[in-house]
C-alpha cells in the first residue's frame, strides 16, 4: 500500500514520547523547588522572579538569613534548599548524624536540619571570611560549627582566596593559621558515624579520600566533586568504589560534579 512505510514510522512518535517525557521532568521539577521553598516558608515560582529572602523558617522557626553579598550565594542556596541537590530525604535510611565539610555559610547544614530536625549536625569552615556569617546562621538550630579545614591528618592550613567565598580553597602549609583537623577526628567527635556526609571543599576532597579507615565509618556521602588537577570522572567513580561505596547518582560535568554514594556495607565496621 502506498505510503504505508511513512505511516508505520516510529519515529515522531518516539519524538513526542521524549517530548512529553522532558515536559513531565520540567514540571515535577517545578512542582518540588515550588515544595522546597513552601517547606522553608517562602513562594517560589520562576527563577526570574526569585530574590533571595531575608528570612526562613526552619524546624518550625522563623530565623533570619544572613549572607555575604556574592553572586555565588543564590547558587548555593538554589543547589542547597531550593533544587535539593544533595538528595536530603532521597534514597536515605535514618539520618541520626550530619557531617558537613565545606559549609560556606551554612545553607546546607540549615536544610538538613530542616528535613532532620532531631539530627546532630557539624559544620567544618575554614574560612575566617565567613565564619561568622556560618555561625549566625547556624548556631540558633543547634548546628555545631568548626572553624577547621578536614584533611587526611591533624595540621595546618591556608587559604586561596580565587574569587567569591564559596570558591576559596585550601593549601596545606605548616606556617598556615588555620587548623586542620583529620577526617576521623571530625567523624569521632560525632559519635565515631555518619549517616551522611555532605562534602564540597573545592578539591580538597582527593586528600581526604586517602583517609582509607575513617571512610567505613561513613553511611551515605552526598558531594560536589572538583577535577582542578587533571583528575577524571572515572576516578571519582573508582575511588569511592574503591572506599566501599555504590553510586547512587551522577552528574557529569567539566571541572565540577554532583555524586551521591552509598556504603555497600551500611557503613559500619
Amino acid at each position: 500500500m502506498p505510503g504505508s512505510g511513512r505511516m508505520c514510522n516510529g519515529r515522531p512518535k518516539i519524538r513526542m514520547t521524549r517530548t512529553l517525557k522532558r515536559i513531565a521532568e520540567l514540571c515535577a521539577r517545578q512542582a518540588e523547588c515550588t515544595a522546597n521553598g513552601l517547606r522553608f516558608g517562602f513562594l517560589f515560582v520562576r527563577v526570574r522572579w526569585f530574590k533571595m529572602p531575608r528570612a526562613i523558617r526552619v524546624a518550625g522557626r522563623k530565623l533570619p538569613l544572613h549572607y555575604p553579598q556574592e553572586a555565588g550565594v543564590e547558587n548555593d542556596f538554589f543547589a542547597c534548599v531550593i533544587r535539593n541537590e544533595y538528595g536530603l530525604r532521597h534514597r536515605l535510611d535514618e539520618v541520626k548524624t550530619i557531617l558537613d565539610i565545606g559549609a560556606n555559610i551554612g545553607f546546607f547544614s540549615v536544610a538538613a536540619r530542616g528535613r532532620y530536625p532531631r539530627a546532630k549536625i557539624h559544620a567544618y569552615e575554614p574560612n575566617p571570611r565567613v565564619i561568622e556569617i556560618l555561625e549566625s546562621n547556624a548556631s540558633p538550630l543547634g548546628i555545631e560549627v568548626h572553624a577547621e579545614a578536614v584533611g587526611m591528618r591533624d595540621g595546618q592550613t591556608s587559604m586561596l582566596e580565587v574569587g567569591d567565598s564559596n570558591q576559596a580553597r585550601t593549601q596545606a602549609s605548616e606556617k598556615g593559621e588555620i587548623p586542620q583537623v583529620s577526617l576521623e577526628k571530625a567523624i569521632e567527635r560525632l559519635g565515631g558515624m555518619v549517616d551522611l556526609l555532605k562534602l564540597d571543599c573545592e578539591g580538597a576532597e582527593w586528600e581526604i579520600f586517602r583517609a582509607t579507615n575513617a571512610w567505613k565509618r561513613i553511611r551515605n556521602v552526598r558531594m560536589e566533586y572538583h577535577l582542578f588537577q587533571g583528575e577524571t570522572v572515572a576516578q571519582v567513580e573508582q575511588t569511592l568504589n574503591g572506599l566501599g561505596f555504590d553510586i547512587v547518582r551522577l552528574q557529569p560535568a567539566t571541572g565540577f560534579g554532583m555524586v551521591w554514594a552509598r556504603a555497600r556495607n551500611n557503613g559500619r565496621p
